[in-house]
């Protein structure tokens, strides 16, 4: 009958694919290399779960869940504004905010959270340098305040705990993506404006004071897709496939990437390294188009849950969308 006939019709059609892509004198990998893997590893649609209520959080280039909190989530604003750690719920409600003492926010861009050595600690990035004009960068790492501590809506302190100086091999380089790798004990650095995008680590070690450790470089991500003929239509089009977030999951075997556009999730097996894993193809990550709607317009903060099975991600702006994928 015909449903018969249809199923007969697509294997036809399927079989005459698989023959063309592999037919000899054809490069699959090469043919593939342009586009992402369209098989998201299992995350749903993107779904708003609340807004940032805080009136001082309104240029978000960080955010992570705590370590102490289940309910709770740190961020950050970029250049411009204090040196301030905010708290908020999952929800995005206001849970009031800490000054960092000590330290300088030039362009706070990442943040992550982790343990080491039993404390659960906070990496806060200044990594951001849009004109490429700074030779040193630096990352702080406070102890995180205990959940309830009064100091949060008094906007009390944070000692820095140490902190890590560091430049680049090459020359003056901009970034927006920060994670730490507490097994390592290293810190992943992703640039933003190179092309492709560069992949350095730094040892999650104090530097003496006055000292700078040199960044080394892992290797470059060049399988994230550049922006479409489309993409280019819209305003701001052309920068959609630049890196501004960075987040590694709990288990250490995948890395996230947020662009201006979608998210983009590396892989590893059990004793790879990232400079192998980001040489292979990402599976893409759909998030709402940035020219649709102003909640999620400018996005440079994404984490995952702490059971690593959620994305958060939100975007500069007042009052901006928190938005949720889900494993599925």
């Amino acid at each position: 009958g015909l449903p018969f006939m249809a199923i007969m019709i697509n294997l036809m059609l399927v079989t005459i694919s698989v023959c063309l892509v592999f037919a000899p004198g054809s490069h699959p990998a090469l043919a593939q290399d342009a586009t992402p893997s369209m098989a998201a590893f299992g995350f749903g649609e993107a779904k708003m779960v609340g807004r940032i209520e805080s009136d001082g959080l309104v240029e978000c280039s960080g955010l992570e869940p705590s370590m102490l909190d289940g309910d709770l989530l740190w961020a950050v604003n970029d250049s411009g504004h204090g040196p301030f750690l905010y708290a908020m719920g999952l929800d995005g409600r206001d849970r009031g905010r800490v000054r960092v003492a000590g330290a300088k926010n030039q362009d706070w861009e990442g943040l992550d959270t982790f343990v080491w050595q039993g404390r659960p600690m906070i990496l806060i990035a200044d990594v951001g340098d849009n004109h490429q004009r700074h030779e040193r960068h630096t990352l702080y790492v406070v102890e995180e305040p205990g959940p309830g501590q009064d100091r949060l809506r008094r906007s009390g302190t944070v000692e820095v705990a140490w902190r890590i100086d560091f430049s680049y091999p090459d020359g003056n380089l901009d970034a927006e993506g920060v994670a730490v790798d507490t097994a390592a004990g290293e810190v992943l650095i992703l640039t933003k404006r190179a092309e492709p995008p560069l992949l350095f680590v730094v040892p999650l070690a104090a530097t003496v004071a006055g000292s700078c450790v040199t960044a080394r470089r892992l290797g470059n991500v060049e399988r994230i897709p550049p922006p479409s003929i489309q993409d280019r239509q819209h305003i701001f089009g052309a920068f959609y496939s630049q890196p501004t977030a960075l987040d590694l999951s709990p288990d250490g075997h995948k890395m996230v990437v947020l662009t201006y556009q979608h998210a983009y999730l590396f892989s590893r097996t059990p004793g790879d390294s990232w400079a192998s894993a980001v040489r292979e193809r990402p599976a893409l990550i759909r998030l709402p188009p940035p020219h649709e709607g102003r909640l999620l317009r400018q996005r440079e903060a994404i984490c995952f849950s702490p059971d690593g099975m959620s994305l958060l991600v939100t975007s500069e702006g007042d009052h901006a969308g928190i938005f949720a994928l889900r494993a599925r």
